[in-house]
Formats: structure tokens, sequence, C-alpha cells
């Protein structure tokens, strides 16, 4: 999947999300491992720890990357 394709799966993703949405979900999504996306800050990620304990990685589109901007802007 190309960086357009991924930016656009991801928004619409958002859009129908209840609340946040977590790395491995959106992994499941593409259909492909999000590192490189991660790494050229397409994707923030932050690592979070629920009150039971486990950990969870959310994450979201970088609306201040210029990809993302430019094909999420209205």
């Amino acid at each position: 999947m190309n960086q357009a394709d991924l930016v656009h799966l991801i928004d619409a993703l958002e859009d129908r999300a209840d609340g946040y949405l977590t790395l491995d979900a959106i992994e499941a999504a593409a259909g492909q491992p999000l590192d490189e996306a991660i790494k050229e800050n397409l994707l923030l990620v932050d690592h979070r720890t629920h009150l039971n304990g486990t950990h969870v990685t959310v994450c979201r589109l970088n609306r201040r990357h210029p990809l993302v901007a430019r094909l999420t802007a209205w």
C-alpha cells in the first residue's frame, strides 16, 4: 500500500473511531506493519498503560505532516 492510500485508510478509520485507535488495529486494517510510516512521521504513536496494567500503543495521523495535510485538507 502506498503512503497516500495508507493516509486515506487511517483518516477513514479515525473518522469512524469512538476513541483512540491502536497501532495493532491500524496495522490489521492496512495488512502491513507501519514501521516506515512511523519513521517518516506520518503517524504519531503514544505508549499507554490501561488501569489493569496491560500496555497498548495508540496511533494517529500526524496532521502537520505535509502529505497528510495535503491529502486530508477540506
